[in-house]
């Protein structure tokens, strides 16, 4: 059996982890995400046999914020991916602790995994969150308000810049595990979210809500939203932007929703009347690990869909 050798991620290693990612992961993972980060190779370690890569890991920096208005350094672990060759040797749980080693100067460690079985050995802990309402969707009952503020585009690389501020002061004091973004994460977000439909409500030229969302094979999908906490009619804007949501949605054929939105009142009573049948989902795929501290993370705990790495 050939040793395998863990080391850090080379420029000619990049075809060969696509290959790896497409068949380690249901749906194949798309290295698009990936390859937006400059820093990608010192961010991935590799896992080496005699036949070539066969394991990888990737650990991104990462700014969120914590139940005591602090903003943690984190490392945040994903793409863990085995080749079917290597399994059953503890490959895995290598990679995890060298990757944890390269990021042990954070506050604590971050993943999010089905597998979570798989990371308790490593020191990981599960938590879990209020991320998503899921249920029946009918327009019956909803209408589009002020129609003329909300402007539609496709979210694509750059799209997202007008809608920095209104975020980053939605979340501000009052959501835990909501990041600070930076440049890079704002970039891999516009990736994640790529082709859905950013609705901006603008009141004197300037965006003071959003909402990003598309239609999926009947589904409608509520990937992120926010408003700004001093906006003169916050409970008007929300109305106006779901109702934008709503038009679209009903003319695609929208029948059921997963709407991803904090457990925030205001929040909640928003989306309870866009989507009465709703009902709110507890997500548990969330692992966290001490590293210099412990992480804080008492309050609302929220994370979207443009976050995910």
């Amino acid at each position: 059996m050939t040793a395998v050798v863990v080391r850090s991620a080379r420029a000619e290693d990049q075809s060969a982890l696509a290959v790896l990612w497409a068949e380690a992961f249901t749906p194949p993972l798309a290295p698009d995400q990936w390859l937006v980060d400059a820093d990608r190779l010192a961010h991935t370690l590799v896992a080496e046999d005699g036949d070539g890569v066969c394991g990888s890991i990737y650990g991104l920096p990462k700014r969120l914020r914590e139940s005591d208005g602090a903003v943690a350094s984190v490392h945040a672990i994903g793409s863990v991916a085995v080749a079917e060759r290597a399994r059953g040797r503890g490959l895995a749980r290598r990679l995890v602790s060298a990757s944890l080693e390269t990021g042990r100067e954070a506050d604590w460690a971050l993943l999010f995994t089905g597998t979570p079985e798989v990371y308790r050995s490593s020191g990981f802990t599960s938590f879990a969150m209020s991320r998503t309402l899921v249920g029946p969707w009918s327009a019956a009952s909803v209408v589009e308000a002020a129609a003329g503020a909300i402007l539609r585009e496709s979210v694509g690389l750059g799209s997202l810049g007008a809608v920095h501020d209104v975020y980053e002061r939605s979340r501000s004091g009052q959501l835990v595990l909501a990041p600070v973004r930076s440049d890079r994460d704002w970039t891999m977000a516009e990736v994640r979210m790529r082709g859905a439909t950013l609705y901006r409500h603008v009141e004197d030229a300037a965006v003071v809500g959003y909402a990003i969302a598309e239609a999926r094979g009947g589904v409608g999908l509520l990937h992120e939203s926010a408003v700004l906490p001093d906006a003169v009619d916050p409970v008007g804007v929300r109305r106006a932007l779901l109702g934008a949501v709503a038009a679209d949605w009903a003319s695609a054929g929208v029948r059921s929703c997963d709407l991803a939105t904090p457990a925030l009142a205001e929040e909640e009573a928003a989306v309870q009347a866009f989507a009465p049948g709703a009902v709110r989902q507890h997500d548990r795929t969330g692992m966290s690990r001490p590293l210099r501290r412990e992480p804080r993370l008492d309050g609302i705990r929220h994370f979207t869909a443009g976050d995910y790495f």
